[in-house]
Formats: C-alpha cells, structure tokens, sequence
C-alpha cells in the first residue's frame, strides 16, 4: 500500500468487503452466526438450530441461488433470492432475510488504512470507482457505506455490484464493465486494490487492470491458524482489531516482526485485560490502582490512558514490588521448612542466599558449593553431597544465624512498609494488579498486619493456577480475569511453566525492584536491578510496546467511532485472551521461536542468572532427549525438563524439531493429515518453480480445497482456478471456478491435485479432457500411498521426477 504512486493511475478501483469495509465480527460466516443468535431470540428460528448448522443452511441455500442464476446465463445472486432458497421448513425467510440485512450493517467498519487512502485520493481528485462481488444491491450498499461515514461524491465516484450487472470480479467480468464505463481511461492507468487473490488480483489482471492485493500480513495468518488448531480460534472484534494494528508500518523492517508481535500477541492481551481492571475496580469505586512491577509500568501507562479517555477518575501508578523484594520482609521465621521451601527457587545459588540474608561468613566447608544451585543441594540430602547439605542446614538454622536473617528482615519490612505507605497513602481501597499466576504477591501484602489492616486490598490477575484458587479459597481477595474452568486452568498451566519471554516483552526496559533503603533523607526507596542487555534486545522490546500502544490506538479509535465511546461493542472473550498466550507460548511459528529464543532473561528472584531462552544448551538437552525417547514422548518428557535447562521447550523444539509439536496436535484432533498432505503438496509444486496453479479438488468445503488453498497463499502461490470433481458451483471459495474439462484446457498447465480418496479419479478426468490439446500439464498429487508429480499430455500419463 505504501508503495502505490497515485500519479501513475487515472482511475482506483477498491474492493469494499474485507478491503474498504471490515466486518467487526470477523468473516461472512461471523455475520451468518449472528442472524441465527438474534433468530432464536426473536423466535425465528428453532432453538434447535445451532449458529454452525445455520450457516451450513445459509451456504447451500447461495449455492442453490447461484445454480439458478447459470441457468440463466450468470452466477450473480440477490439476497432475496438466497433467502427464497432457504429449505428450512416453517420459517419465515422474508424475516430472516431483513434481519441479516440488520446484522450486516451494524457489523460494519470502515478501514481506517483504506478511508486515509480514499481520502488523500480525493485530495489529488483521483476518480474511484467501488466494486464488489456482494449479494446486496448498490443501493442498499451506498446506504451502508454511508453508515460508516463514506459517502457518494465526496469519498468516491462510481458503485459496481456483482448482483446488479450480473457479473463478478472473478474471469474480469465485472471488471470490464468499469472499463465500458470509462472508454477514456486504458487499462494500464487502472489500479485496482483488494483482498481476494482470485477475484480481486487474478480477476482485474485478466482484464488488464493493475492490481494491489491488499492481502492479511502472512504472519497474522499463521498465528490465527495456530489458534484454531489449539481450540483458541479468534472471535468477535478480536480479528478485526489484531490485523489492523498489525498492518501498521514501522520505520525499519528489522523491527516489523517485533512490532506484529506486540500488536497482534501483547497488545490485546495488556489492552483488554488493563481495560477489564478499570472497569471492574471502578465499578467497586476503587479508585487507587497499583499495577506491580516490572509489568506495572505498561499496565499503569494503558489504565491511565483508558482512564483519561473515558474521563474516570483514577490514579493508576505501579507499586515497585517483586517476589525478591517482598520475601525478606514477609519473613517472620526460618526453620526446617522455610529452608527446604529455598529449594522451590530453581536458579538460587547458595551464594545468592548468602547475600540475600546478608550473610558473608560462609563455613570453609561450604566454599565449595557457593555457587551450586540451591535445589541441588537440597536434592542431594540422601545421595553424594549429602555432607553439603547437612553443612548448611546446620549453618543456616543456627540459632546466631537464624537471630541475623530475621533481623535483616524486620529492617527490610520496615523499610517495605514505610515504601508503601508513602506510595498509597490515605488511598482506600487499592486495586494489586499483576499478570499472574499464583497471587503470592498479593498475599504477602495482605498478610502483613502493618498494611493489611491499614489497606483494603483487591487483587486482580490476568490468568491464574490452581495455587491461586487455593489462597482464593483461603480467604485471599482476588479477582482473575480468565475463566476458572478446567480447560483454561490447564492452559494456564502450559503457560506458567514458560512465562518468560511473554513477562519479558511486556516488562519491556523496567528494571528489578531488588529491596528497599533509606535515601539521605531518610525516606524508603526501591533498590532497583537493570538488566544489561544489548542493542539489539533493546529495540526488540521498543518495537514490541510499540506494537502494543498501535493496538490500544486502533482499539481506542473504533471504540470511539463505533459506539457510545464507552467500549462495550468491543469488549472480548477472556478465554480467547487466555487461547492467544497459549497459543504463543505451546505452538511457536519458526520465526517466533527464532527470534524470540534469543532474547535474554532473568529471573526476577534475587539471582544474578542471565539467560536466553533457547540458548545451544537448551538446543543440546532436547536433542539429547529426542535422542533417547520416542517422538510420541518429546514434548511431555520436555516439559518436565527443569526450566534452568529448558527454559521454553515448545519453543526449542520449533527450532530443533520443526512441525512436531503442530503435527501431533493435528493428529490427535483427527485432520487426517490435510494440511500435512497441502504442505508437501505446495512444498513440491515450489520446489518445481510453480507460482501460479489451478485446484483440483473434491467435496467443496468438505474436502481438502480450502486447507489447500490456506496453506498455498501462506507460502506466496496463486491460484487461478478451481475445479471441484464433486460440487459444482458451490460459490463457497469465490475462485473462478471451472469444470475438470475447462480446468484440462486452461493456458495455466500447472495443476495441485488434492484429494484422497479421489485422486485417481481426478487424474483421469484431467487426461481424458486433454486431450488433443497439445500441450503437457504438470500435476501434483497424492494417490493414498505416496506423492506423485505426473505429466499429462495426448491421453497419456507419465510420473516425473
């Protein structure tokens, strides 16, 4: 889009469905959805009729209205007729109709990228002409164009429809309509932007018009794939929202993918969630809001600036606190059992509990081991080491010992305390807010006499463990903003067990809060620990909360557009929240694993450890793994890995790996194997150079077509054409569509053959309609048992390498 010179074109055409116009809800589908809820609310329908067998009614219904309309020389149908051909018995289409009319204009958005666009080609007075492949007329369009605030005359000249001239874009049919419109104007001088690579890029190209595929970012793609395949598939405004902000520009391309993925992963996860605390705690008339850091510092930004925008009165300001900052001060004894709880602390050395207590008169027989994980020590009580162990115990429960920690810890609770009470004074109620998981922080807080009974404290999380519900259950006033069912308690846990790099994009640059200390004033200050890391990793998490803020921007904007400014139209599922960061964490693409696993953390616990999250020693403890274990046993026996080898191990494995962990979820979900088969398929058809092909398939959208189709444009094919051995003219893919016999003839000779159990069938059909063409078609298949790439020509066949 950045790249389009205005200057070079005389007349723009734009598609307006999921170009000009978005719909708030997702796809077409989302809006069928919603005709068949609002149904069965205003009894319509039968409660009976779920949304997933309505839009499978509403779909045969279009593909019956256009077999009608070839009949009468045409594929272009009204919504009057798709109604008319509803076979539902005792309905009343005339009703439904209207309402999915009703449901259509209030999904729409304009695209404020395209509106910018249209405005700046209105400023050099561009004519542009509007087309559309759509069932509702033009005037019913331009009315709900006008809804959104895109106006005849001003923002453009022209509207073609497909259902009222009786052609589509698909083949340049409708397409050369404009042209007859305007016989001053030579193809060459036309651009035309869409989003459909047949119907908008192939379509206009077959009339000699330029075209600009207004495509969704491949890597917006891929992560909605992934979440589908977990379960988490993206609904309501969430779609919508995450690839508008991840369309946005960055100056430099080093920092696209980092700032994509702070808009399309963080951005909606840090923006709805800081948007739920608002709303929540204010409606409990809380008004001092006290994100924790390091997180605290974004989530406090995005509470004021909602805050702000909805004129709350709110003072929203993070509380310097952390797991090591608050441990000190919460200890009010140290025996056996607190002790042995060190050993919980994986990366804790010996020498880090030396400092953390102050102490520096480390027993001659312990030098040794000052820099042996804690964990170790503790693990080796009944084994080799056992001398070590039973040296610091006795060393660190000494009564003189046991007297110089609890001392340090009541100056550092003072100290804590003076801290706290100066940041939240006289506040009230105070909202705590962390983004998870066990609420241990809060506790910590809570329990402390000085503040618990001076505070009245509400914790909120974002997701939560089972330890959680337990401090929930045990009097711990929190407030969790995913479900607390058994499915998002267990994705809870996937993401607990590898939170580090999503903690870290969030945490940005926020620095540690390592203790507190009195100032030359004698006022409590947070000591705080900066991470050194470098350049690089720097403008990593800039451009990443960059990302962020683009989304809130996006959100904020809609909002403000789109509804009573109060947000609620835009307001989306938590689990779905929940499913993004799951999704990121378990199901890594390539890249994220790539790029991401480079970045360094610490463990924001008192240590000095510094890490990357999938470093060569992670790399060789998995390979070492997959090594010794079957590949049914890689990934469980990987997350019980200890976290200080394999810190992320989804993510190492998409680097050591690739595809196994997306290929055992595919599996296990029963796919049998259809993208598994799309990919070698594609994979074979670029290996051989191939960039443009037609598809041969069967069983429409219950065949293997649309994986195929998914998988090709993500790697950047373009599909000319569709034949289907099993449905005809379904209108269900908007390719244009073809009989094998017109498919066999085509000046495209490269053909994908996908289908199973049809592929023999399809092969022969391809063979006996080409013949006497004179011209070899390459096709590639599979025939149940193995890939074939099969040369057609004269009737003949013949498998080439």
């Amino acid at each position: 889009m950045a790249a389009i010179a205005p200057d070079e074109f005389d007349l723009f055409c734009i598609d307006i469905f999921d170009t000009l116009i978005l719909r708030r809800w997702g796809p077409p589908e989302t809006v069928f959805e919603r005709v068949a809820q609002d149904a069965r609310t205003a009894g319509l329908l039968d409660p009976s009729m779920t949304d997933d067998a309505f839009v499978i009614v509403r779909r045969q219904a279009e593909a019956r209205a256009r077999a009608w309309a070839r009949t009468q020389g045409h594929s272009e149908t009204g919504l009057a007729d798709i109604y008319r051909a509803l076979e539902v018995p005792g309905i009343d289409a005339a009703a439904l109709e209207r309402l999915e009319r009703t449901v259509e204009r209030r999904a729409a958005v304009a695209n404020p990228n395209l509106v910018a666009l249209l405005c700046d080609l209105r400023r050099r007075r561009k004519p542009v002409a509007l087309v559309s492949d759509m069932y509702l007329g033009g005037t019913e369009l331009e009315d709900l164009l006008g809804s959104v605030g895109i106006l005849p005359g001003r923002d453009y000249d022209r509207l073609y429809v497909s259902c009222d001239h009786g052609a589509s874009k698909a083949g340049g049919a409708l397409f050369r309509v404009v042209l007859a419109d305007h016989p001053g104007v030579p193809p060459s001088r036309i651009l035309h932007i869409g989003d459909d690579p047949v119907t908008d890029k192939a379509g206009a190209l077959a009339a000699g018009i330029h075209s600009v595929h207004y495509t969704q970012p491949g890597r917006s793609k891929e992560m909605l794939r992934r979440e589908s395949l977990l379960g988490n598939a993206s609904r309501g405004p969430l779609t919508l929202l995450r690839t508008l902000a991840g369309r946005r520009r960055t100056e430099q391309e080093d920092d696209a993918f980092w700032h994509h993925y702070g808009a399309s992963v963080l951005g909606p996860i840090a923006v709805h969630y800081a948007n739920w605390v608002l709303r929540h705690a204010a409606a409990r008339g809380i008004r001092r809001i006290a994100p924790l850091m390091r997180e605290g510092e974004l989530l406090g930004q995005l509470i004021a600036r909602e805050a702000e925008r909805l004129g709350m009165d709110v003072d929203a300001r993070p509380l310097a606190v952390s797991r090591a900052a608050l441990y000190l001060p919460s200890l009010t004894r140290f025996d056996e059992a607190e002790f042995r709880s060190l050993g919980s602390e994986i990366y804790l050395t010996l020498r880090d509990v030396m400092v953390m207590f102050g102490l520096d008169d480390l027993p001659h027989a312990l030098t040794g081991h000052a820099d042996r994980p804690l964990v170790d020590l503790l693990g080796a009580e009944f084994g080799e080491g056992a001398d070590a162990y039973q040296a610091a115990r006795s060393y660190l429960l000494a009564e003189g010992t046991k007297d110089r920690i609890l001392a340090k810890a009541r100056q550092a609770r003072r100290n804590l305390v003076s801290y706290v009470e100066t940041e939240l004074a006289d506040a009230g109620p105070v909202a705590l807010v962390d983004i998870g998981a066990k609420g241990s922080m809060f506790e910590r807080l809570s329990r402390m006499p000085e503040l618990g009974e001076r505070y009245d404290f509400h914790g909120y999380l974002f997701y939560a463990t089972p330890d959680a519900l337990h401090r929930m259950a045990n009097g711990l006033r929190v407030q969790v903003h995913m479900p607390l069912a058994a499915a998002a308690l267990e994705r809870a846990k996937v993401v607990y067990r590898s939170p580090q790099f999503f903690e870290l994009l969030l945490n940005g640059e926020a620095a540690t809060t390592a203790g507190y200390r009195r100032d030359a004033e004698g006022r409590a200050v947070p000591v705080f620990l900066h991470m050194d890391i470098d350049a690089a990793q720097q403008r990593a998490l800039r451009a990443c909360h960059a990302g962020i803020f683009s989304y809130y921007d996006q959100w904020a904007a809609l909002a403000e557009r789109n509804d009573d400014g109060s947000g609620g139209a835009w307001e989306v599922d938590p689990a779905v929240l929940l499913g993004i960061l799951h999704r990121a964490v378990h199901l890594p693409t390539h890249e994220e694993a790539s790029r991401i696993g480079r970045l360094v953390f610490d463990v924001n616990n008192g240590s000095p450890v510094r890490l990357p999250l999938c470093n060569n020693d992670a790399r060789r403890v998995l390979a070492e793994l997959c090594a010794a274990a079957p590949p049914p046993l890689w990934l469980s026996l990987a997350l019980q890995t200890r976290p200080s080898e394999l810190p992320w191990p989804q993510g190492t494995m998409a680097l050591e790996q690739p595809g196994h962990i997306e290929e055992m979820i595919e599996g296990a979900q029963g796919g049998f194997g259809h993208r598994t088969i799309s990919r070698q398929l594609v994979h074979m058809a670029r290996r051989a150079r191939v960039s443009r092909f037609i598809l041969c398939a069967a069983g429409g959208m219950g065949g293997m077509g649309p994986t195929l189709l998914d998988v090709a444009h993500e790697a950047g094919l373009e599909c000319v054409g569709y034949a289907d051995l099993l449905v005809v003219g379904d209108g269900v893919f908007r390719q244009a569509e073809l009989g094998l016999a017109d498919a066999a003839r085509q000046s495209c000779r490269d053909i994908i053959v996908v289908s199973v159990g049809y592929g023999p069938a399809i092969i022969d059909a391809l063979k006996t309609n080409g013949k006497g063409d004179g011209r070899p078609l390459r096709c590639w298949w599979y025939d149940g048992t193995r890939f074939r790439t099969t040369r057609l020509l004269h009737g003949t066949e013949e498998d080439i390498a």
